[in-house]
């Protein structure tokens, strides 16, 4: 059987992100400037968790309630586009992550469980427990698309440029399909928004994430938690090592041992500040890519103003 051209499920689950920058990789490569200095830290808060902080990248940067704005307005411009082809279809909702302890500022949240209570309950898996697993319409429909929907929705039909309609009930169909042009109205340019993303914003929260988890301040209080956590019989390098153990992914609900682990992560966490020390770092480095990248990030915030904005249109026209 030959390959299928882009599926749609690649194009749903890329369409909001490449909005606002879908990359392959948790990361990519930080944006170019002049070589950093471990910035000053001026405040160290003693803080238990800093979901309730704000970031100075926070602003340039899409929380979920504007991802899923522009994610609700390329499925209402694509449902249109292929009704011009007579073709009845309603892209399916993204499928929704797992709750995480992230703030609703953030998409991620940066400094791993910050939790007494859920640790006690849930020890590193997510509360509520692990999202039940569904073979319904999500696989089933995007996989499953007759020829002539795909052709529409995605600019190929699977068969090669040799096979490939151009036209479907009359109506010739735009290069890319309707995913394309969907992103591009919202993009509100002739080049999907990949090309002329937030992508730096994207880069720096990542780059300084990495720089904070590395530096030595961040490194000294790492320390003394995990000398903290040796003390119980626990040994782990970090916090970071501790959350990411894969010991917790192999069970439907948390073990005695992994909540009895996740309570000690807490209780040392509180004991050395961790997540305050960690916190003050990373908004210190935060704060430097702000100061540094200031031109490139003010072009970011008025373009994720004018999509939140093309978006909201298309969701009232």
């Amino acid at each position: 059987m030959p390959a299928r051209p882009r599926t749609a499920a690649l194009i749903l689950a890329c369409a909001a992100l490449a909005l606002a920058g879908c990359s392959a990789e948790e990361g990519g490569t930080p944006a170019a400037g002049k070589p950093t200095v471990p910035p000053k830290v001026t405040t160290t808060p003693k803080l238990t968790s800093a979901n309730d902080k704000g970031l100075p990248l926070d602003p340039y940067l899409l929380d979920p309630a504007e991802q899923e704005k522009l994610s609700s307005a390329y499925r209402a411009l694509v449902g249109r586009c292929m009704k011009r082809f007579g073709l009845t279809y309603q892209a399916p909702q993204l499928p929704r992550q797992p709750q995480s302890e992230g703030p609703a500022t953030r998409v991620d949240g940066r400094f791993g469980p910050q939790s007494a209570s859920l640790a006690a309950r849930w020890g590193y898996h997510p509360p509520g427990g692990p999202p039940k697993q569904s073979k319904g319409a999500w696989a089933s429909d995007l996989q499953n698309l007759p020829p002539d929907y795909e052709l529409v929705l995605s600019g190929s039909d699977g068969r090669g440029a040799e096979g490939t309609k151009s036209a479907v009930n009359g109506q010739p169909v735009p290069k890319g399909g309707c995913d394309q042009e969907a992103r591009q109205q919202i993009a509100g340019s002739t080049k999907p928004r990949e090309s002329v993303d937030a992508k730096i914003a994207d880069d720096l929260k990542f780059a300084t994430l990495v720089k904070a988890q590395q530096d030595e301040r961040t490194r000294a209080v790492f320390a003394k938690w995990s000398a903290c956590m040796a003390d119980r019989g626990y040994q782990y390098a970090d916090p970071i090592a501790v959350a990411k153990d894969e010991k917790w992914t192999t069970t439907p609900q948390p073990t005695a041992q992994e909540i009895q682990i996740a309570v000690a992560d807490q209780d040392c966490r509180t004991k050395h500040n961790v997540v305050g020390i960690w916190f003050a770092v990373d908004e210190a480095y935060q704060r430097q890519a702000v100061e540094d990248n200031a031109e490139a990030l003010a072009e970011v915030l008025k373009e994720n103003e004018s999509q939140l904005k093309r978006a909201a249109d298309a969701l009232t026209g």
